[in-house]
């Protein structure tokens, strides 16, 4: 049972791509349907006249079935999803906190720039910088990050993009020398919202953000 969930576990990403990308080409993939359906209809009809074509026939028509039922297989796959190009703004917010921080994102960091791109539709990407104009506060004053052995923070911009297009902005704290970047509790609630949590784990190249969330006393929302 362990080698089978191994086996699914890698084959995920390819079934999740291949599932949106019929989504993506479902309308296209209904009509390629019907005209094999056709043809395939064709083919039968010759069949019965008494033509050798039952390969033919029994191809068209398997080939229309498959075609036909792809999108239902798709859904059954990722069952409500839409690629990232056909989703609206809020859908996007609400999907990136239900994307795998390691698995579904891959980037670049440099000492002036990091970005993060989604592997699916890489057009969808995070930015900073961390020179002077992606500084958010050069300062930073909050007791959770400034409780560390390097009690000096900074603030840092953090823009999603699509191509291109500005979305939106969150703020990481880099804390304890830059060891760890920890996204700002929510001012009412006082836990860290589960979107930025997930921004925050997308750039924890080092895999230390739980420890320096503990270490700060924080929480993060349940979802």
């Amino acid at each position: 049972m362990d080698q089978l969930d191994k086996y699914i576990k890698k084959a995920k990403p390819f079934l999740d791509k291949s599932a949106l990308w019929v989504k993506e080409y479902a309308h296209a993939l209904r009509v390629l349907g019907g005209i094999f359906f056709v043809l395939a209809l064709i083919a039968g009809l010759f069949w019965m006249s008494g033509k050798e074509i039952e390969p033919l026939a029994f191809t068209l028509g398997l080939i229309s079935s498959l075609l036909f039922a792809s999108p239902s297989v798709a859904e059954y796959i990722l069952p409500s999803r839409k690629p990232v190009k056909e989703m609206t703004f809020e859908e996007i917010l609400d999907f990136i906190p239900t994307t795998d921080p390691k698995e579904d994102w891959y980037g670049i960091s440099r000492d002036w720039s990091s970005e993060r791109f989604l592997k699916e539709d890489p057009r969808l990407r995070f930015r900073a910088k961390f020179g002077e104009d992606g500084v958010q506060c050069e300062d930073f004053k909050e007791a959770w990050a400034n409780c560390h052995p390097d009690s000096r923070a900074t603030g840092y911009w953090y823009d999603l993009y699509y191509d291109g297009a500005f979305l939106d902005r969150i703020i990481l704290v880099a804390v304890d020398g830059a060891r760890a970047m920890i996204p700002p509790p929510d001012f009412k609630t006082k836990k860290i919202k589960q979107y930025n949590y997930r921004v925050a784990q997308i750039h924890d190249s080092i895999g230390n953000l739980d420890e320096y969330i503990g270490r700060s006393k924080l929480e993060v929302e349940n979802l």
